[in-house]
């Protein structure tokens, strides 16, 4: 027997179809409450509903709703059923823009720079999936305007706001590491389709489907499942792979901790070169120049679809690297933490054996991880948002763009494979292979802009 609340998918998608041609004028406009915090939700279904969920939760006010499939994001739309929806982003930040304080974003990989940035020029807080972007243009621009217009900004690398990265910073900074020689990072992906080489046959465009906004900057094609839904993270015209979807993530701990920046080189070996779609498995160098923290310079390898980095010298042989990690190895001890920059854990003393003086510094450090507490990655951004504070988030656009361009000049790396990219620092383009440069920008469709 149905509920009063149930209702067949058909009669929803009529119902929401109906909301995004009208509107809802019967719903009391959002307005400001002192220390309430007012916020618009891009992208409902899948990762955006968690993203939601942890902002309400933080105390912030749901005043409209956005995304270009009612059907995946059903479950959210009838959880608030009396906030506006919209399939098109901009004509929500119109009819919106003075009754929200922030912006949510946690569209696919090609949406994120439009829209952050159509909020940002609004005076908008904005909170952006990872990867930022899918361009190190994008990454740029997004970056200038944040600063152009004073908005507090946080990527979506959740782990950045955990007490495993502060125990990755408390080691380096009580030099457990000694001197930092190298650095590893591996996941599991891609667990979608990669390494296709023609573009996916057209299929009639799901009921409901906002299929054009779903597209965005991107240029027009026809709708297939073989993009949506998730499926997209595989295409380059829309994702950025495995290394885009995990590197945020795992490579956090290396990049902070060793205040990393661009690198001067990056190298890929794959299993094929990236056209339309990435490789099924890369294996990319970097090559970073000299610091003080790094005073010889520091070579970090990415590995993914299996690939694994060998065990660290001196480890417990049944050692298990897992599906995701960071693994950093020193001139004193090497450590690795799982996935989201998940709590580092020694795994071998350099010159000594696997044995008691490896557990007593596991037990040490598993007693020092007692002590630490992180934050709550989404609380830390409405907080600062709340108080215009643009420096008390950790993974604000200042940290997270050049993370995440350094991230995508790997992905670069992949179209030409062995090929040493070298990077110049100063005109920040490649030096030695100018055909790589085409593809650090990106130029959006009509309709959608990139400019400040």
């Amino acid at each position: 027997m149905k509920t009063s609340t149930s209702f067949s998918r058909r009669t929803f998608l009529k119902s929401a179809a109906t909301v995004f041609a009208f509107g809802q004028p019967a719903l009391l406009r959002a307005t400001s409450a002192k220390g309430e915090f007012r916020f618009a939700q891009i992208a409902c279904g899948g990762k955006g509903a968690g993203d939601m969920a942890s902002m309400l939760k933080g105390g912030a006010r749901l005043v409209a709703m956005c995304d270009v499939d009612p059907a995946r994001a059903a479950k959210a739309f009838q959880e608030h059923p009396d906030v506006p929806k919209f399939t098109d982003y901009r004509k929500m930040l119109d009819k919106f823009e003075k009754e929200i304080d922030g912006v949510v974003v946690s569209t696919p990989d090609h949406i994120h720079a439009v829209a952050a940035l159509d909020a940002i020029r609004r005076g908008k807080h904005v909170y952006v999936q990872k990867p930022l972007a899918r361009t190190f243009q994008e990454c740029q621009v997004l970056l200038d305007a944040a600063k152009k217009y004073r908005v507090v900004t946080q990527m979506g690398n959740q782990g950045h706001g955990g007490a495993g990265l502060l125990l990755w910073q408390k080691m380096m900074n009580e030099g457990a590491f000694g001197e930092v020689q190298r650095v590893h990072i591996w996941s599991n992906r891609p667990i979608w389709p990669q390494g296709m080489t023609e573009m996916a046959a057209a299929e009639p465009v799901p009921a409901g489907l906002d299929w054009e906004n779903w597209l965005g900057p991107a240029p027009m094609r026809p709708f297939s499942t073989a993009y949506v839904p998730f499926k997209w993270r595989g295409w380059w015209d829309f994702g950025t792979g495995a290394l885009g979807d995990m590197a945020c993530h795992n490579m956090d701990p290396a990049f902070w901790i060793l205040k990393l920046g661009l690198p001067d080189s990056v190298k890929a070996e794959v299993s094929a070169p990236v056209g339309i779609a990435y490789p099924e498995w890369s294996v990319i160098d970097y090559t970073f120049p000299r610091s003080k923290l790094c005073p010889k310079g520091l070579k970090m390898t990415w590995h993914d679809g299996k690939k694994l980095p060998p065990n660290p010298e001196g480890c417990n042989p049944n050692l298990q690297l897992g599906t995701n990690g960071c693994m950093i190895i020193g001139s004193k001890m090497t450590a690795i933490g799982g996935s989201h920059a998940g709590p580092p854990i020694p795994m071998a003393l350099t010159g000594q054996p696997y044995g008691p003086a490896v557990k007593e510094a596991e037990t040490h450090w598993r007693d020092e991880m007692k002590k630490l507490e992180g934050c709550d990655h989404y609380h830390q951004w409405l907080r600062a948002a709340e108080a215009r504070d643009t420096a008390k988030t950790g993974s604000k656009f200042q940290y997270a763009v050049p993370m995440t361009q350094a991230i995508l000049l790997g992905c670069i790396a992949l179209r030409f494979p062995e090929q040493e990219l070298r990077w110049n620092h100063s005109k920040r383009k490649f030096s030695n292979f100018p055909e790589a440069n085409r593809w650090l920008n990106f130029t959006p469709r009509a309709g959608y802009d990139l400019s400040l």
